[in-house]
């Protein structure tokens, strides 16, 4: 718990620009959902930016808006995707501290985070993936990493 703590106020002191960053999918308000789907499985990316001209987000089509879709029984060449933007949708500046992803994430449930830049156009996509990579680079020493396909250390017994 003391840890997590130093680890969460260190990232008060860096940039969300230090952060691994991947290539956001942009998308217009109008684009039909099926056609965002279809760009989301090409890229194997769970979230595609809402955008309005000159690339500043409005908004989020996620898998979770899909899910909307078909629940609603939309009709996913007619429907447009910002019918189903994800209420989640949160973004922040490369400028921001790391922080504001950290609380993101563990505060509001956030799975992506959209990354503007200083004129507040889309820069790219971080999140919990982006927070992870981030931190087992940068503090190491201060988490464990388990091997994949070996049992949990405290699962490993010792002795007779």
């Amino acid at each position: 718990q003391e840890e997590a703590m130093k680890i969460r106020e260190e990232l008060g002191h860096e940039l969300v620009g230090a952060l691994p960053l991947r290539d956001a999918i942009l998308i217009e308000p109008y684009t039909v959902v099926r056609a965002a789907i279809a760009i989301m499985r090409t890229k194997s990316l769970g979230c595609a930016i809402i955008v309005k001209p000159g690339r500043i987000p409005c908004g989020i089509f996620s898998e979770r808006s899909v899910l909307d879709a078909l629940v609603q029984g939309a009709c996913l060449d007619e429907h447009p995707v910002c019918e189903f933007a994800d209420k989640s949708f949160l973004c922040v500046s490369d400028l921001d501290p790391v922080s504001a992803v950290w609380d993101a994430i563990q505060l509001k449930g956030a799975r992506f985070v959209c990354v503007t830049d200083r004129d507040g156009k889309v820069r790219g996509l971080t999140g919990q993936r982006g927070i992870a990579e981030y931190v087992a680079d940068c503090f190491a020493k201060q988490i464990t990493v388990q091997r994949l396909g070996e049992k949990p250390w405290m699962c490993e017994r010792e002795g007779a």
